[in-house]
């Protein structure tokens, strides 16, 4: 009856139906006397009943268990069971919508159906997946330029606490390099298609749509992210001069409409070195020892065999010319090392054994709650990382706490808003000892003698009072780094109203940091013993503390620093589809600004160490400054570009782009100030064609690109950049006069007038292919890279008698090709329950130098134009003399490097003939640290709720330099050099002879 009412009364918007009752609407305000008749506001409208709808979702193979289901609009859903059936309450008007994983999302209209049946279509290939490029989104199936993308949902699987490393092996042609694994500083290097230029190499890192903010990518929340994408090619054109070198994309998620829903991951993680150098024992060193102080000595290699021969029985030797030679360690006290007996006296110390802890933990936490309606949606995250050092009592540790918080809000039809906010605090604790110290006494740690006492009490130093037992905890003081980022981005997209496809975006970002570390250095005691006297127990030994630091009393550092940068950017886009011919049109500009300053200061002579500051420090000595190293210098950078892309495609068949950007740098003289970086890509889909679908039929889809851009790269000089080259520098200094220390300027480069940027001239072919209905899938890419322009310096081919080496500016000379390919094969399908996938992707880059300064007449074997960069110049390794018979039959003359050959000295090849072995006879490898390839294999395994994922990346092609140790009676060898040696007992023509406090002769040689 009430429904009947309602529907009767409602065809008149004079009546309301509430509560029963029949309800006049209110008059209209402007007349008291009139009844107007306006239209009912949506509170009036007829409110549809609820009602229960059943049904099963499959694929044509049988059910799907776990697809959602949910109402669009509102906050109703469930998910499938495991026969693939679901039930839910919806309005008898609703939309639901299905999606699952590797299928496409379906929508339904309910129209009062308390029954629905659904089969989803796979889509393995997602040529409608959206892929984030610059400046915007496009599918995957127009998509022309070499673009890699991967989800953030795989980035979070990586137990990586670093974001840099978590890319290994993921995306063909993305190299990342691990150099350290110290917390806070475990960040991989990221090169993309290699190295192309003699200067910077680093990709532009752009987050949200803005880039360079401060921090990068290495610390950013896996779980935030929702994809990242690579532009490899032309498609970084649009931007600029700062895009040569590759650009990746971060974008961060947004919120989902529905229901809020809460999620807690965590994951606690136990790592450690993959490989520590394995050191001589006490037994091997001592035996090492005894050789070197044989081949110290001024024996003839003739008595060699008898001096070692006498040291292995009585410990001595009397020479024929009636000198004694006293062996190291006589027999006896090799014995003691070898069995353990004494332990005290005859130690047989393992030093990273005793520094190093097995494992070291990681953990880390993530809140996330997300959810709003179509008009609202929303997104919180809250993180917290820590992670511990690799040594036992480790004052060495990182945590972080982030938070983001991103807002998205449809105000009406035509205005759409954006906020997103994110906080970041990184806190990095060190002892005050460096990493690189730490390992490189861990290296030098002679197994001979007492690292730590059994009381706990650390042992003496190895060198200048360094001791890793204590140098890696805070009884030298502790070494805190503190960093805040406080990043904002706002954005309104107002659609112009009439005019279908227009729109117009602007964007503002204000990014903060603020960073304060703070160095407090404590002297420390170290414990020796007389190796006689001892407790009354007549077992403890009888320790005496020294102070062994180089400092004595406490002293304090600190720097502080920060940031403030500014982005505004404005879009207007126009995307239309007229019949079968789509266009995309879009202009833009950008203006930066940012602005950095820090300071350092220093004092000693602390009154108490109870007060750890500044102020409780004496003036005496102290010393006040501006921080030269990032991140907390002193710059003020501005740029302004305009840039632009115009798109086409017919069919989705027939694809087009021209990009093109005209970027504005401060670095630059005001008549080269800006620069125009224009790129191009075209690609056909031939599994389009008629005559294709007709014919190939197991060939789901095939596309051919290319592309051809021009972009550039600012101006670096070997890591720095190069600021203001056009004016004459000045330097700051200082200058006793009249009996004061006076700051003085002095003139530094010269200026160069024609400063300019890198021009990298990019050339890219590709391919794209599915099969069997796109479960296969093959992609891959040939590049050819061309760089000139690059910075280099005149000083090989200027004398240095000229007096003025030092004061030429960097010239843009240089001239780098680099080429390579990438592949990915991929491979997904499902049985029942069970989604699985399988990939592998790999990337092949070499570079070569095309022209640099080089030092006049240097013959051809050891130029480096026409080789890689950055290789090595060494001596070709031509064996060993394996005894004094070699060395009287040798015709070469070795006078260069040695007045004295003996047995055990390596050979060299004569290269240029002329039967000398010196400095002309190096040659240049063409080999570099960076792999030439690198890849990976990537198994998904998927089982209802369950999800199994492992990765395995590697590389090869390049080389690194291994064993450069400071070793004989300053520091321990390899184990590797004990076992591959020339020795007394065992010659060798391939090993050569170990020496003390140095290397064999020469520093590096290559080995076939």
């Amino acid at each position: 009856m009430k429904k009947s009412l309602w529907r009767a009364f409602t065809k008149s918007s004079i009546f309301l139906m509430f509560g029963g009752c029949l309800i006049f609407p209110p008059l209209s305000s402007t007349s008291a006397a009139t009844l107007s008749i306006k239209k009912e506001p949506n509170y009036y409208k007829v409110p549809f009943e609820d009602i229960i709808v059943k049904g099963q979702v499959t694929d044509g193979k049988g059910p799907i268990p776990g697809v959602s289901v949910k109402l669009k609009g509102g906050t109703a859903t469930t998910v499938t069971d495991g026969a693939g059936k679901f039930s839910i309450k919806v309005p008898e008007d609703a939309t639901l919508v299905f999606t699952y994983v590797g299928y496409i999302d379906q929508e339904v209209q309910v129209k009062n159906q308390t029954n629905i049946n659904i089969r989803l279509v796979e889509n393995n290939q997602n040529l409608s997946e959206v892929v984030v490029v610059g400046y915007g989104t496009q599918k995957k199936a127009v998509v022309s330029g070499a673009v890699a993308a991967v989800k953030g949902t795989e980035l979070a699987k990586s137990s990586s606490v670093n974001l840099t490393n978590s890319l290994a092996g993921r995306l063909p042609g993305v190299t990342a390099l691990q150099g350290s694994g110290e917390p806070g500083y475990d960040g991989s290097t990221i090169r993309i298609r290699g190295i192309n230029s003699l200067g910077n190499n680093n990709a532009l890192i752009v987050i949200d749509g803005i880039p360079n903010r401060a921090g990068g990518i290495e610390r950013l929340n896996p779980n935030d992210i929702e994809s990242v994408s690579v532009l490899k090619d032309a498609s970084a054109a649009i931007y600029g001069s700062q895009a040569a070198n590759g650009v990746i994309l971060i974008t961060t998620k947004l919120g989902k409409s529905g229901k809020p829903q809460f999620s807690y991951d965590f994951s606690y993680g136990l790592q450690q070195p993959t490989r520590i150098p394995k050191m001589a024992n006490s037994t091997q060193y001592a035996e090492i020892l005894n050789e070197l102080n044989i081949f110290g000595s001024d024996l003839n290699p003739g008595e060699w065999g008898a001096a070692w021969n006498s040291f292995k029985t009585n410990g001595t030797y009397l020479s024929t010319g009636g000198k004694t030679i006293n062996a190291a360690y006589t027999p006896g006290q090799i014995q003691k090392l070898s069995d353990g007996s004494d332990p005290l006296r005859y130690p047989n110390t393992d030093w990273f054994k005793t520094v190093f802890q097995t494992w070291s933990p990681q953990q880390r936490h993530n809140v996330q709650i997300n959810g709003g309606s179509e008009n609202v949606k929303y997104l919180v995250s809250l993180g917290y990382l820590d992670q511990d050092g690799y040594y036992k009592n480790s004052a060495t540790g990182y945590q972080q706490y982030d938070m983001r918080f991103n807002l998205e809000a449809k105000l009406s039809k035509y205005i759409t808003t954006t906020l997103g906010v994110t906080a970041r605090e990184e806190n990095r604790n060190f002892p005050t000892v460096g990493a690189g110290d730490i390992f490189r006494f861990l290296m030098r740690g002679r197994p001979t003698e007492i690292a730590i006492w059994p009381n706990g009490k650390p042992g003496r130093d190895i060198e200048y009072g360094y001791n890793p037992v204590v140098s890696t905890t805070d009884l030298t003081g502790y070494n805190k780094d503190i960093r805040d980022y406080f990043q904002t981005t706002g954005k309104v997209e107002i659609k112009i109203p009439g005019v279908e496809g227009l729109k117009v975006t602007g964007t503002a970002a204000i990014d903060k940091y603020s960073g304060r570390q703070k160095n407090w250095q404590l002297p420390w005691t170290l414990y020796d013993w007389d190796k006689k006297t001892f407790e009354a127990d007549g077992v403890t030994p009888v320790l005496a503390g020294t102070v062994r630091s180089q400092y004595t009393d406490p002293r304090l550092r600190e720097t502080a620093g920060g940031q403030l940068a500014i982005n505004l950017t404005g879009m207007i886009n126009y995307d239309k589809k007229f019949g079968d011919h789509n266009i995309g049109l879009m202009a833009g500009v950008t203006r930066e600004k940012v602005a950095n300053d820090g300071f350092t200061a220093f004092r000693r002579y602390f009154i108490s160490t109870s007060v750890q500051e500044l102020l409780a420090g004496d003036e005496r000595e102290q010393s006040l400054g501006n921080n030269s190293g990032d991140p907390n210098n002193l710059f003020n950078r501005a740029r302004l570009s305009y840039f632009g892309r115009a798109g086409y495609n017919y069919k989705e068949k027939y694809l087009a782009e021209f990009l093109w950007r005209v970027d504005g740098s401060y670095i630059f003289p005001t008549n080269r100030r800006f620069g125009f970086f224009p790129g191009v890509s075209v690609g056909w889909r031939l599994s389009e064609e008629d005559f294709f679908k007709n014919n190939v039929s197991f060939i789901n889809n095939l596309k051919v690109r290319a592309s051809y851009g021009q972009m550039g790269a600012e101006a670096y000089f070997g890591d720095a950049l190069q600021e203001y080259q056009y004016l004459s520098l000045m330097n700051f200094g200082t200058y006793i006069f009249n009996d004061l220390v006076t700051k003085t300027l002095s003139e530094g480069k010269v200026p160069n007038f024609d400063f300019g940027w890198e021009v990298a001239n990019n050339t890219n072919i590709g391919l794209d292919a599915s099969f069997l209905n796109n479960k296969l899938s093959f992609e891959f890419d040939y590049f050819y890279n061309k760089r000139t322009n690059i910075l280099i310096s005149r000083g090989s081919s200027v004398p240095e008698s000229s007096g003025i080496t030092d004061r030429l500016p960097p010239v843009n000379l240089g001239k780098v090709n680099n080429k390579g390919f990438e592949f990915k094969l991929s491979y997904n399908d499902k049985v029942g329950d069970l989604n699985f996938g399988v990939s592998v992707n790999g990337g092949y880059a070499k570079n070569k130098i095309v022209f640099w300064d080089e030092t006049p007449g240097a013959p051809e074997w050891q130029r480096s134009t026409g080789r890689v960069t950055n290789s090595w110049l060494v001596y070709d390794y031509d064996g060993v003399f394996k005894d004094q018979a070699e060395i009287s039959a040798n015709k070469l003359n070795y006078s260069a490097l040695t007045n004295n050959l003996r047995p055990g000295d390596m050979k060299f090849k004569d290269i240029n003939g002329d039967g000398k072995i010196n400095a002309d006879d190096k040659i240049r490898l063409d080999k570099n640290g960076t792999p030439t390839f690198t890849g990976g294999v990537n198994f998904n395994l998927q089982y209802k709720g369950f999800d199994l994922s492992v990765l395995i990346q590697g590389a090869t092609g390049g080389m690194q330099i291994v064993g450069l140790t400071e070793s004989g009676d300053i520091g321990n060898f390899l184990e590797w050099s004990y076992l591959n040696r020339w020795s007394i007992d065992n010659p060798s023509s391939v090993n050569p002879r170990l020496s003390n406090r140095g290397l064999p002769i020469i520093p590096i040689a290559t080995m076939h």
